[in-house]
């Protein structure tokens, strides 16, 4: 089986199970509201695994981005693709001073959840029943951006192991240990911007013209 249909196929099956964001999140990105309009990525990687960063509706991972008023800003998840890991990217956005202060792992207390709910991945959504840890960099990275310009934090390595994980059986399985958790990266790496950039659909077309990257 060619390499693009076993991927389309492994983010259907995902999809299916999870119900989370995904390789779908792509395809549902807001043209620019305006000539202005700015976007910012980010590339994670599941530093165990050095693939995608699991975020399934039990659990997830997730950028803590500040803006200069010091709101979190929420970042939406694309999954599953070839030639890179996992990406977030937050789409029309003002120009100004954004921050990334660290990462958030989101868990499902099962203790705390209501019969008949199924839990979702929903980082930036206040639930009863997820339990928020946040983890800092040792040194928050910031990024001056522009009007119309798509920029990059880079890419960020998370290494973790769950409480319990599947095998687990404590409400808090899909706790993330603290004394496991380890972040590292590279805010240098551009490597997201050069794989959206080969993005020709009419949803990425027009966020692609203030991307000053080549294609990979």
């Amino acid at each position: 089986m060619k390499k693009w249909k076993v991927l389309l196929f492994s983010g259907l099956v995902l999809f299916s199970i999870t119900g989370c964001m995904s390789l779908f999140t792509a395809l549902n990105i807001e043209p620019p509201v305006s000539p202005e309009a700015s976007m910012l990525v980010l590339e994670a990687e599941d530093g165990e695994t050095g693939g995608y960063l699991v975020n399934n509706n039990a659990t997830g991972w997730a950028p803590l981005i500040e803006d200069e008023n010091g709101a979190i800003i929420p970042f939406k998840m694309v999954g599953i693709l070839a030639n890179v890991d996992t990406i977030y990217f937050a789409e029309n956005l003002k120009a100004g001073t954004y921050t990334l202060k660290g990462f958030r792992h989101v868990y499902t207390d099962y203790g705390l959840l209501p019969d008949n709910v199924i839990p979702s991945y929903e980082p930036y959504v206040d639930e009863p029943y997820h339990i928020r840890q946040e983890f800092m960099l040792d040194k928050p990275v910031v990024i001056h951006l522009k009007a119309a310009q798509m920029e990059s934090f880079g890419k960020y390595s998370i290494h973790y192991k769950w409480v319990g994980g599947a095998a687990g059986t404590t409400d808090d399985r899909w706790k993330a240990r603290p004394d496991s958790v380890k972040i590292t990266g590279d805010s240098k790496d551009r490597n997201a911007l050069q794989v959206l950039k080969g993005f020709t659909n009419a949803n990425w077309a027009p966020w692609n013209e203030r991307n000053a990257e080549v294609a990979k």
